[in-house]
């Protein structure tokens, strides 16, 4: 399944479970009722023969309050945990004891750890998320969660990076990538607030069961007991009901994952090897953290023993990966489990044939078909990945330094817009505070060594920084890059890219909505000829019949019947701004025939200009499908 396919059958899942939820709450309700009502039914009849529909019929008033009262006590914890939740995955990952990885560690596991990681974010085109390690854990596992890429969290167990070695854990951190990339962490995270309204009900009931009255002098004691009784249990049974619907989810997904690891490392042994090794190791995969139960359907491996499976069975899955494997390799995995793995560094072999390149800067051919490019959106492969592996290294050791406190991210990110032009960087730098003047400085040498093609790669690597700002520096921040790509009244192509990267990654961590909406192409034809016009002008500066040929290359199979004709805006930076905010709204299906029309755009000379790059890369992040290293 591809990444529209897969976006647009998550949406009919979404609906599926927000209607059985629904209906497991109104079960747990009616049932809650049902127990209320009889006691007061006893009591208002004197132990007579009133029941609870009779009594729930004559005081309609106490039946809406209990009904009202129950469905706030459940909705109000749903909505506490969500909103605690709404922080990303990092919230997640210290709720179960994380220690985040910082880019300066100096231990070579989790220097290894980060290297994948980042490895696998710049070749999937999205910001690298934090990376997380639960030191306490000795079995191997790992989880992703967060909204959206923008405020992802990956968390792995010291088990991991202990007994894994590169190939293994790049294998489960593909895994993991894989629910980034496809939206599966935001379900999972929604789960998880739904199910912890159902689990209060239960911690409600149980805590009256302990503070109830016992024994046979203390009036009331028995009624308030049953009653207790009935609401714990009840309440465990709508949390298994929501556990049910939890594992239902996981266990497809995780089949999907495993197939998507494998389509990014093209190395099955790696992710196969981890699997054996779970298997065969006398911890496996079994988390000992209190709170491992509210995560176990996120998590690469069964991590907690549960009625309802959360995963396929190990063997289904490594068998799925290699048809002819031979059980007997779990025992050898078992005698050689003492052995931890080496945390080699290996230095990747640089990559060839690519339309995006570390250098040179200059306009190179493109040769790529356009169907195959809007293919690649959620789906890298292992050509990105090795891409990604040289541009991570060929990115200045500098720029480390930057991406690890928030003032330094920050600083270089002004620093990336600051003009070459004497006057116009005077105009900017009577904009910056003190303070800003003060740190800038050393940013900006590293920002003038980025090549261009480098500049966006960076931002993505400066914004698990950036993140770590309290809100209120964020928004600034966002507001304060409008302020200086517009101090010389004209906006270049790098500026409004940089700047909507910005607004747009900040926004998604902040709000965290969804992805895709219901509009059509027919809907939004206005919009993308706005977006179309402004990708030819900037292919073609000075030079409107190109650009003229190469707007009609990408909009006439997008929109043969009705298509605005090619105009050139002055004012195309609040114009874009406006469209690409509307075509977030679009189909997932949608956006994959816009992204074709982008590409056809692109390729009509057969030349990929930087300008065309940076605009094709900003509008895939902006339509939320995380665009791979483009391959020729």
């Amino acid at each position: 399944m591809d990444f529209y396919a897969y976006q647009a059958a998550a949406r009919r899942q979404t609906r599926w479970l927000v209607a059985a939820f629904i209906l497991a709450l109104a079960a747990v309700v009616l049932a809650l009722d049902a127990v209320l009502f009889t006691v007061f039914a006893a009591r208002a009849s004197g132990g007579g023969r009133l029941g609870p529909l009779e009594y729930a019929a004559s005081h309609p008033d106490v039946a809406l309050g209990c009904s009202l009262l129950v469905l706030a006590v459940i909705g109000l914890a749903s909505l506490y945990k969500s909103l605690e939740l709404k922080g990303g995955g990092s919230v997640v990952a210290r709720s179960l004891g994380g220690v985040r990885v910082e880019r300066d560690t100096t231990d070579p596991q989790r220097k290894r750890l980060r290297n994948i990681v980042e490895e696998m974010a710049i070749a999937s085109g999205v910001p690298v998320p934090e990376i997380y390690v639960l030191e306490q854990e000795t079995a191997i596992n790992a989880f992703a969660a967060g909204h959206t890429p923008a405020n992802a969290a990956i968390t792995v167990t010291q088990g991991a990076l202990d007994r894994l070695d590169r190939d293994e854990l790049q294998g489960v951190i593909g895994h993991e990538f894989s629910h980034v990339l496809n939206g599966d962490m935001r379900l999972n995270v929604q789960l998880m607030g739904w199910i912890f309204g159902l689990l209060v009900i239960a911690l409600i009931g149980r805590t009256l069961l302990r503070v109830s009255p016992r024994g046979r002098d203390r009036r009331g004691g028995g009624g308030m007991l049953a009653v207790a009784l009935a609401v714990m249990v009840l309440g465990y049974v709508g949390l298994l009901a929501g556990r049910l619907l939890q594992a239902a989810v996981s266990r497809q997904r995780e089949r999907l994952a495993d197939a998507s690891s494998v389509q990014f490392t093209r190395n099955p042994t790696g992710l196969k090897g981890a699997l054996v090794k779970i298997a065969g190791l006398a911890e496996g995969s079994h988390l000992v953290a209190a709170d491992a139960e509210q995560v176990a359907h996120m998590l690469f491996a069964p991590g907690v023993e549960r009625l309802f499976a959360t995963h396929p069975p190990l063997l289904e899955r490594i068998r799925a990966l290699d048809p002819h494997f031979d059980t007997r390799e779990i025992a050898r995995a078992a005698e050689a489990g003492s052995a931890p793995a080496s945390a080699s560094l290996p230095t990747p072999a640089g990559a060839s044939g690519l339309i995006e390149s570390a250098a040179p800067a200059a306009p190179q051919t493109i040769t790529v078909e356009p169907t195959a490019v809007a293919a690649q959106v959620g789906r890298p492969q292992p050509l990105h990945v090795e891409h990604a592996q040289e541009l991570r290294l060929r990115l200045p050791e500098s720029l480390r330094e930057f991406s690890e406190a928030p003032g330094q991210a920050r600083a270089l990110v002004l620093a990336l817009l600051l003009s070459r032009d004497p006057a116009v960087r005077a105009g900017q730098m009577r904009l910056l505070a003190p303070a800003d003047l003060a740190s800038i400085d050393s940013a900006v040498e590293v920002a003038q060594q980025l090549d261009p093609m480098l500049r966006l790669p960076a931002l993505l690597q400066l914004f698990p920084a950036l993140r770590r700002m309290p809100l209120a520096e964020r928004r600034a921040l966002a507001a304060f890059v409008s302020d200086l790509i517009h101090a010389d009244a004209r906006v270049d192509i790098f500026e409004f890219c940089l700047a909507k990267l910005v607004e747009t990654l900040l926004h998604d961590e902040i709000q965290a909505r969804p992805p895709h909406g219901r509009l059509t192409l027919e809907d939004t034809a206005v919009e993308i000829h706005v977006l179309l016009a402004v990708l030819a002008r900037a292919g073609s500066p000075g030079d409107e019949r190109a650009a003229r040929g190469a707007y009609e290359a990408g909009m006439q199979p997008l929109l043969p019947m009705r298509r605005p004709d090619y105009a050139v805006y002055e004012d195309w930076p609040r114009r874009l701004a406006a469209a690409l905010a509307r075509l977030e709204e679009l189909q997932p299906f949608a956006k994959q025939a816009l992204i074709e029309a982008l590409v056809r755009t692109i390729a009509s000379d057969g030349v990929l200009t930087v300008e065309e790059a940076e605009l094709l890369r900003t509008a895939c992040a902006l339509l939320h499908c995380p665009l791979p290293v483009l391959s020729a």
